[in-house]
């Protein structure tokens, strides 16, 4: 069990803050007002695309991705093969150049679009904003998210990891700690904690939530564009712990997205639920044994 100052310190504010969550939760059910006003508002700004406009823009998306993660990888492999950071060195820069390869497939769908219609003489329709909130509103609406979120996902993966033991599939969330612990490096660190914190945040929010989720949610409706992005998020961590969590995860970042019309709604709190992931492995809490 860990007795240092520093992660007895993180073990208080965590525990605070699942607390502090559960009891916010409590508040946001009983009362009818706050309830239905974040579960029936819709202000997502409307996505005027087409079916294969929008698979246009997913192939760039993870195109983009895929390959500049793989000219990056091609190139700095051997250099890094023998560093004594090299796990930790591989998460920064090939998370890196993925999510940056993601987020310059988003860049250039809407200048291609606009070519292929400009072909034609024409103009696509023009995208229309989100809701522009100021950042003291922006902040306490993404803080928010995760509070609820923190003692949702405990209950949730505490029964998800023993139906999983059940059923005999593996059980054990990606070593985090261990890659944490084991780098030794403040510069590698720093950059695990931006592509963690930043960079996944940015892209995993503009593909599920202002991509995949607020188009099947136009043609679908709400609860079949909450399942399927829900559960492609799951998917995209590649990891049986951490698959049920983190789809219930991208519902509540859509339904947060979805009564406020921001996507900076989400990709803050998804920011602030990834460090505070990241606060939980440092401080231990996962090595405490009943």
């Amino acid at each position: 069990m860990p007795t240092g100052p520093a992660q007895l310190s993180l073990i208080i504010l965590e525990l605070t803050l699942l607390f502090g969550g559960a009891a916010f939760l409590l508040w946001l059910l009983a009362e009818s007002r706050q309830r239905q006003r974040w579960l029936r508002t819709n202000v997502l700004p409307y996505w005027d695309v087409s079916l294969a406009e929008f698979l246009l823009a997913a192939l760039l998306v993870f195109a983009g991705g895929f390959l500049v993660q793989g000219a990056v990888q091609s190139l700095v492999a051997p250099l890094i093969a023998d560093a004594a950071d090299r796990t930790g060195l591989e998460i920064f820069i090939y998370g890196a150049a993925f999510h940056g390869g993601i987020l310059s497939g988003c860049a250039s769908f809407p200048l291609l679009r606009r070519r292929l219609y400009s072909e034609y003489g024409s103009q696509p329709p023009p995208p229309r904003p989100g809701v522009a909130l100021p950042w003291a509103r922006l902040l306490r609406y993404a803080a928010g998210t995760v509070l609820i979120a923190l003692p949702l996902l405990t209950l949730l993966s505490l029964g998800w990891t023993s139906l999983l033991r059940a059923v005999g599939l593996p059980d054990e969330p990606q070593d985090l700690i261990g890659i944490f612990t084991q780098t030794r490096s403040p510069l590698v660190i720093a950059g695990m904690l931006a592509v963690a914190c930043v960079l996944a945040p940015l892209s995993e929010e503009l593909i599920f939530r202002a991509g995949l989720y607020r188009f099947i949610r136009q043609k679908l409706g709400r609860w079949p564009a909450l399942l399927i992005s829900g559960a492609c998020f799951g998917i995209l961590h590649a990891n049986w712990a951490g698959f049920l969590p983190l789809a219930v995860l991208g519902m509540l970042l859509a339904l947060a997205y979805e009564a406020t019309g921001s996507i900076r709604v989400p990709i803050v709190a998804h920011s602030l639920f990834n460090l505070n992931t990241i606060l939980i492995v440092l401080s231990g809490l996962p090595d405490i044994k009943p």
